[in-house]
């Protein structure tokens, strides 16, 4: 129950499809604030279209005792199984319009069984879930029809976008192995949560190495990432040819930069999605310099 006392207080959940087709990506976004206010959006980007489609609604009323059963926000509509395996969303744009039926390759995997939880200024608790979304997306008329690689996330609580100083979403998949992870920069601290899938299991991250180029403006092209989890499996990652980005000013204070890529799990491919997010301030003093950046953490 989101309390309105609480101004930071939301929920929200997201479909992410790196790879409708060939050079186009979508996700699909609601969200509910602490006062019973409520939005959604339907993002389309990529080379193909070679613009970024953003069409959002904001500011809807809905009950108290609406539930994500049967939940409708302007032009989107969802319905969520109580196991979380299993959804439809449909989201009706002037442009753009999707439909997507997802199903999960495993439980949802919730931050909060963490030993140190769900960090508080992020959420209450997040879950996140690797699987497959099959549907239509329609965008100024043309058709594309798929059978893809989504990745869901569901969070409740504080949103505190103010206290990161950045943030990673890293996600690549594939129909037998995934990865997943969140890095945070709060408060002077790093915190990871995050799993790898494999063969049917998913183990928490104990560790994730990373490598990736900045380019003159601060967006992430390249990478190459090692995840560790916690029973000593390893899965090695190599990301590529990261494209148009998507960028949305969530705060005064913070911007999400998100971009799909092709990747590698192992050697076998696979799509990925990775948000680098920044305080836009620093991103303006680090633009200010020439060249672009490798980054080894």
């Amino acid at each position: 129950m989101l309390d309105p006392a609480r101004p930071r207080h939301r929920e929200s959940i997201v479909w992410v499809i790196p790879r409708v087709a060939d050079g186009v990506t979508a996700f699909v976004y609601t969200w509910v604030n602490s006062r019973g206010e409520a939005g959604a959006a339907l993002s389309v980007f990529g080379d193909v279209l070679g613009e970024q489609i953003f069409e959002k609604v904001d500011g809807i009323a809905v009950p108290d005792s609406a539930g994500f059963d049967d939940y409708r926000v302007g032009p989107l509509s969802l319905s969520l199984a109580d196991s979380g395996m299993s959804s439809t969303v449909q989201f009706a744009g002037d442009r753009v319009s999707m439909s997507v039926e997802f199903e999960g390759l495993h439980a949802p995997f919730r931050y909060g069984e963490h030993i140190d939880g769900c960090p508080g200024f992020f959420a209450d608790d997040r879950l996140e879930q690797t699987g497959i979304a099959r549907g239509v997306l329609r965008v100024d008329g043309r058709v594309l029809e798929f059978d893809e690689m989504c990745q869901r996330d569901h969070s409740w609580g504080e949103r505190d976008w103010e206290a990161m100083h950045h943030m990673k979403w890293v996600n690549a998949l594939n129909r037998s192995t995934a990865v997943h992870a969140v890095e945070l920069l709060a408060y002077g601290q790093r915190y990871l949560r995050g799993y790898l899938y494999r063969a049917g299991r998913c183990v928490p991250v104990r560790d994730l190495e990373l490598r990736y180029d900045l380019d003159s403006e601060l967006l992430h092209t390249r990478m190459q990432a090692t995840w560790t989890d916690e029973e000593g499996r390893v899965a090695r990652v190599d990301f590529a040819d990261g494209g148009p980005h998507f960028v949305w000013d969530v705060s005064a204070n913070f911007t999400l930069r998100d971009t799909a890529m092709a990747a590698r799990i192992d050697g076998d491919d696979a799509v990925a999605y990775v948000d680098m997010s920044w305080d836009p301030a620093y991103m303006t003093r680090t633009t200010a310099k020439t060249g672009s950046v490798s980054v080894s953490l």
